[in-house]
């Protein structure tokens, strides 16, 4: 005999049909209310939580992508002058090359609706003399959108979207990325002041306050899951000489491209912070030995291939790097002084290079 089927409730079946809808990774043909109004609830319940910065950032990103049908979604947060970028994130693929120059406001349709604090769309970016072209573009747009982060009579960011299918942005898209925007608005201040609290003001890079908690619960958790963690400590060469040579204004200046060059070399997922004067420390979540020394390189060449442009004129810099990767017995302070170790080396042994170092582990002695 067939087993009879057991009849689902109406609030099972309900609960089930909003589970599919949570989890669709884009919407459907057509965008019923119902599925906008859930997806929007699901972005407030992620935004409650009170999640790390760039996993509350990557849930608006998301958000505006599916909830607008673009092919890409970036959301771009301010210092608190509003005049420089304090951090971003994406969904979907990068419109420029690794490397490309930061947003500068003022600068092209984003920065348009930073200074003009205005929600935008473009459906002919070819013929709106708003939109800049750059040589380093990977795709170029077919339609943009963006709306302005207001908080008070502030402007904290920006949140655009960008398709490539030649598909023109209508009025509902658009009303759809400013809803998201006003409900992120509130959470993204609280996340974005937080993130000022542990940031250097000179380079808006982490600082050494958000290093003494982050790297230990980094450590702690390539501990519990047996992942791999590196870390590498890199100091600017001759920058004492930089300040006595040209000033200390130069020197600033010299810091600060640095930082964006760290900043845009590195993964999205790596911790760069400011360690202290011209050393930086870097985190390389999930991340062996080998792998790291790959993107050490990578830093190491974004700095000396291409020289510093600054008051003084052009300057050609170079960094040193220490690199490491956690044992198995490792804390923050072991981990920390072995790479210190490593940098010390690499500035000994001729300095413009990447070390890489790992503890030694000592041998069982014979009948032991």
């Amino acid at each position: 005999m067939k087993t009879p089927k057991k009849r689902t409730s109406t609030s099972v079946r309900k609960l089930r049909v909003s589970d599919t809808v949570a989890k669709h990774p884009r919407p459907p043909s057509r965008r019923s209310a119902r599925w906008v109004a859930q997806r929007l609830l699901e972005l407030s319940q992620q935004l409650r939580k009170g999640s790390p910065l760039e996993k509350t950032l990557n849930s608006v990103t998301l958000a505006a992508e599916e909830l607008t049908r673009s092919n890409q979604a970036s959301l771009r947060l301010l210092d608190d002058s509003g005049k420089r970028l304090l951090t971003s994130a994406r969904s979907g693929p990068s419109v420029h090359r690794r490397g490309a120059a930061p947003f500068q406001v003022g600068e092209g349709f984003i920065g348009w609706v930073v200074v003009h604090r205005k929600t935008a769309t473009i459906n002919n970016p070819k013929r709106d003399p708003r939109f800049v072209w750059r040589k380093d573009q990977i795709w170029t747009p077919s339609a943009v959108m963006a709306v302005p982060l207001i908080t008070g009579k502030k402007c904290i960011g920006v949140l655009s979207t960008a398709r490539r299918d030649s598909k023109p942005y209508t009025e509902r898209d658009l009303e759809l990325l400013t809803l998201a925007a006003h409900i992120s608005e509130p959470y993204l201040e609280i996340a974005r002041l937080k993130r000022l609290n542990e940031s250097d003001p000179l380079t808006l890079l982490h600082n050494r306050r958000h290093l003494q908690h982050r790297l230990p619960r980094e450590i702690q958790k390539a501990h519990r899951q047996g992942i791999p963690l590196t870390i590498a400590m890199l100091d600017l060469d001759w920058f004492k000489k930089i300040n006595d040579t040209y000033g200390h204004d130069v020197g600033d200046e010299v810091l600060s491209e640095l930082s964006n060059r760290l900043r845009w070399a590195s993964r999205s997922t790596d911790v760069v912070a400011r360690w202290g004067g011209e050393e930086f420390l870097v985190i390389f979540p999930k991340t062996s030995l080998e792998q790291g020394y790959i993107i050490a390189e990578r830093l190491r060449e974004a700095v000396s291939l291409k020289p510093f442009n600054t008051s003084a004129g052009p300057l050609a810099l170079t960094i040193s790097i220490g690199l490491t990767e956690l044992e198995e017995n490792d804390d923050d302070i072991t981990f920390q002084r072995r790479v210190d170790k490593a940098l010390y080396k690499a500035k000994r042994s001729g300095r413009n290079r990447v070390v890489k170092s790992r503890r030694r582990r000592r041998r069982k002695k014979a009948g032991h």
